[in-house]
């Protein structure tokens, strides 16, 4: 029997994958968390044979979720579960590690084949993620690229957070810094993409499927 442990904040999401998983024969979800922290102190805690980490929680941010599993577990299986339908994060998630970029309303069979496929040491993209990997990739090989590509990871974080809204504050303790440093960020991130405030920000972020 496969073990599964999840980080999401929704518990009906949690739940009902549960469900779903315990009519199999070979998986489980054995465990669930609501954050990065309690995900990260579980897996120092016990065995798992895969991870599903959503990509919207309070405190930890995902991807740095992400980035410390793959530095300590490096050949544990992580699944990105998102209701968010853009998947223009996808490619960043890809290059830090993670296996699967699976939206929550993907039909729960098809979430089992792509389960199981991530525990027999495979990974799984849709065509447009493949796509927009490749891309993401062609662009960041010394071809021109788009102005939100030449953001960090750590900034293009703040973008999507500002761009939904998300207070300084909170940015700030989700990703476990300053609200100094939240604000130097939003000021290179406005540099690099010539904009002058949070208005044009989320209007870039829209045009640009940042956010949808």
């Amino acid at each position: 029997m496969k073990r599964i442990i999840m980080a999401d904040d929704h518990a009906v999401v949690s739940t009902g994958l549960q469900l779903i998983l315990n009519q199999t024969i070979d998986l489980r979800l054995v465990d669930k968390t609501k954050n990065g922290e309690d995900l990260l102190e579980k897996l120092h805690q016990n065995r798992y044979d895969l991870v599903l980490l959503d990509i919207s929680m309070p405190g930890k941010d995902a991807l740095d979720v992400l980035k410390e599993i793959k530095v300590t577990w490096p050949s544990l299986p992580v699944a990105i579960f998102t209701m968010n339908p853009d998947e223009s994060f996808s490619s960043r998630m890809f290059l830090n590690g993670a296996a699967a970029y699976i939206n929550k309303e993907t039909h729960p069979d098809q979430i089992i084949n792509i389960l199981r496929a991530l525990l027999r040491g495979e990974k799984y993209k849709t065509h447009r993620q493949q796509e927009l990997l490749n891309e993401y990739t062609i662009n960041h090989s010394g071809n021109p690229v788009k102005e939100h590509e030449t953001l960090t990871d750590r900034e293009y974080q703040v973008l999507h957070l500002l761009a939904q809204g998300v207070k300084k504050g909170d940015i700030a303790n989700s990703l476990s810094v300053s609200k100094h440093t939240v604000s130097n960020h939003r000021n290179n991130i406005l540099k690099k993409l010539n904009l002058s405030g949070n208005s044009d920000l989320t209007r870039y972020a829209l045009q640009h499927g940042i956010i949808s």
